[in-house]
């Protein structure tokens, strides 16, 4: 909910993050840019001379990438002694059998992955939901700092055109991270996306040195992404 990720924000950039990373929607960018705002007060409020506002980031997908995805089963073959801990793990709530709903609210679900597992009979699985780029692009990350895109190797088609797409606004971006998890040719395919990323020296404003690409060749600034998933 969007209170939450105001919270969540509010306390993380208290406890001195350097980056916050949300979804590229502009309802959660808001949410994260209210909490910011209110560190920012109360960092102002105590004195502390050694606080500093955190980049705000969102994430983008070229091509499926689970980080994009919500959990779906249906609930008309589950059996009816289970003792659904698919319910009793989801963090959100977001599973329910109830007399006038049963199955995966998607409007809470965010895809944690928690109830996969645990199902006994192996009956939830993860549909992947992309970002709408074209949609979004202009008015996400004109209020960001900082984007990380998510792949997979041999997304070459759908990388190239999410970079064309956001042509326009990566030049007034503080760092770009590249997620892609291992896989068969991962190097060369690193190596591919570092050329479609490579910018002309003519180019004006889309200087890349700031940026944290997976080969990690003219970084400043580098991101482990460490929370178990690609």
């Amino acid at each position: 909910a969007l209170p939450e990720i105001r919270t969540l924000t509010l306390t993380y950039a208290l406890a001195g993050a350097d980056c916050i990373d949300v979804a590229a929607d502009p309802a959660v960018i808001a949410a994260a840019k209210s909490g910011l705002d209110a560190a920012e007060r109360i960092a102002k409020a105590d004195q502390r001379s050694g606080y500093r506002r955190p980049w705000l980031m969102v994430s983008m997908s070229a091509g499926e990438d689970p980080h994009f995805r919500k959990a779906e089963f249906d609930p008309a073959i589950c059996p009816k002694d289970c003792p659904r801990p698919c319910e009793k793990i989801c963090p959100v709530e977001a599973i329910e059998f109830a007399a006038d709903f049963a199955g995966v609210r998607r409007d809470r679900c965010y895809g944690c992955g928690r109830c996969l597992p645990v199902c006994p009979w192996g009956l939830i699985a993860a549909h992947s939901y992309p970002t709408p780029i074209d949609a979004v692009a202009q008015q996400v990350l004109s209020q960001v700092d900082a984007l990380e895109i998510h792949t997979h190797v041999g997304e070459h088609a759908a990388f190239k055109d999410l970079w064309q797409t956001l042509q326009p606004w990566v030049g007034n971006l503080q760092i770009i991270s590249i997620s892609c998890p291992d896989g068969e040719g991962l190097i060369n395919y690193l190596k591919d996306l570092q050329q479609i990323m490579k910018v002309p020296e003519s180019a004006p404003g889309k200087d890349l040195k700031t940026s944290a690409i997976a080969l990690k060749t003219k970084s400043h600034h580098v991101i482990w992404q460490t929370d178990g998933r690609p």
